[in-house]
């Protein structure tokens, strides 16, 4: 059976019933800052992310997000865990049959959401994304690489 690559936590996902006053919270007792609300007019839930890897998430009215809302409250909702291939990923979990429940998409970014119950009680979400390392990232801001990828 071939293994997950992890690469690190990605993010960790709060539930909450209020965007703004969560972020707000957490900048004002940890000194964190927090991105624009991203709301995509398709999508039922809305969220807003910090550089750290927090980010607050919260849902309309019958969305996975608002119905958790509704049973537990605000907190820890999913856990995001890079990982080196989403394809390997998926073929490895697969292996041990576990399925992902759904999927995410879009420019360079990939999503697999897996079921609490095969994750000992939290939705996980293993993400593959194109990026580069901060540290090439500060060396091509600096002019000292040749530009090529």
């Amino acid at each position: 059976m071939s293994a997950v690559r992890v690469l690190g936590i990605d993010r960790v996902l709060i539930a909450t019933a209020d965007l703004d006053e969560s972020a707000s919270a957490f900048a004002e007792t940890l000194g964190l800052t927090f991105g624009s609300t991203v709301d995509p007019a398709d999508e039922p839930l809305a969220n807003r992310v910090s550089p750290v890897g927090i980010e607050f998430v919260t849902g309309d009215d019958g969305s996975a997000v608002a119905q958790f809302l509704d049973e537990s409250g605000p907190g820890l909702y999913a856990l995001s865990l890079e990982v080196a291939d989403a394809d390997e990923a998926r073929e490895a979990l697969a292996d041990r049959g576990i399925e992902p429940i759904d999927e995410m998409q879009f420019a360079g970014f990939r999503e697999l959401f897996y079921h609490p119950k095969a994750f000992e009680g939290v939705l996980l979400a293993l993400t593959e994304y194109d990026h580069t390392h901060p540290a090439e990232s500060a060396a091509d801001a600096a002019g000292l690489t040749d530009g090529k990828r």
